[in-house]
């Protein structure tokens, strides 16, 4: 049954004498009704949006406990990287002396190489390792001669200059020793020390020998003290035959006489 065009609504009191009438029309009708579908989608989209709202702040809440976990988690992981810093700095320091693996240069004008081929196996480390770590230091003069010049650390504010080796003049293709068991760590030519010879030892030692004629050693060559490892020349800056003969410990130059006793042979 349709809407009626017109409808009429009487209203009676208790008292029989009184009465309202209204009258609705049709269209009247058709507008509650549409206003009552409004009122009812407005409140379901409400509610929606209500529902939604909430979601999003449980969420919201459990994006910030995890990124409150992932700053504690930073936190430890930057603990973590100081500690693993410290380690491997330790780690390198221990095999820098055992002679296990490349050390850091000595410092910028260092010729030192240290080891260019790493151990194959944990097997050659560590028998690379004993080896040099129980291998004595230099101990003996490299070659016979004269010492025409000392070592010196030199003051550049005083206008001294470093020195950072011992000369020790001899003839032209005598031989020139190792001071010490070690291996051969690099040879080649650079400008001041002309043809030169690089030993590591034992405990962080390293010796190098410089301004020879001919270089009678290859790289990677075990050598025992006293063995002929080059021939006293003058290349390099060098006017007269002579020995540039330089000791690192643990990266620091220092003074040969400090392993060296007495002077060199002079036969």
């Amino acid at each position: 049954m349709g809407i009626p065009s017109h409808t009429r609504i009487i209203l009676i009191t208790d008292e029989q004498d009184h009465s309202r009438e209204y009258g609705i029309t049709r269209p009247m009708v058709m507008s509650l009704l549409v206003l009552a579908l409004v009122v009812l989608v407005v409140m379901g989209l409400l509610m929606f949006s209500f529902a939604g709202k909430h979601d999003e702040r449980q969420q919201i809440a459990r994006l910030e406990n995890e990124v409150a976990d992932a700053r504690i988690a930073v936190q430890k992981v930057g603990l973590l990287k100081e500690e693993l810093l410290f380690l491997q700095g330790f780690q390198e320091k221990l095999l820098y002396i055992l002679g296990v693996q490349d050390a850091p240069s000595v410092n910028a004008d260092s010729l030192s190489a240290w080891l260019q081929r790493a151990p194959g196996s944990s097997a050659e480390a560590l028998s690379r390792s004993a080896a040099m770590s129980l291998s004595p230091s230099p101990g003996r003069w490299p070659a016979n001669g004269f010492v025409t010049k000392e070592f010196e650390k030199g003051a550049v504010n005083r206008g001294i200059k470093p020195h950072g080796g011992i000369d020790i003049a001899g003839s032209t293709d005598s031989p020139i020793l190792a001071a010490g068991p070690g291996r051969v760590v690099r040879t080649g030519t650079e400008d001041f020390l002309g043809n030169f010879v690089e030993i590591q030892h034992g405990l962080g030692y390293l010796t190098v020998y410089g301004h020879c004629s001919r270089i009678a050693v290859g790289l990677n060559d075990r050598v025992d003290a006293g063995q002929v490892i080059a021939y006293v020349g003058k290349s390099g800056q060098a006017t007269a035959p002579h020995l540039h003969f330089e000791v690192y410990v643990q990266g620091e130059a220092i003074d040969p006489r400090q392993i060296l006793e007495g002077d060199p042979p002079t036969n």
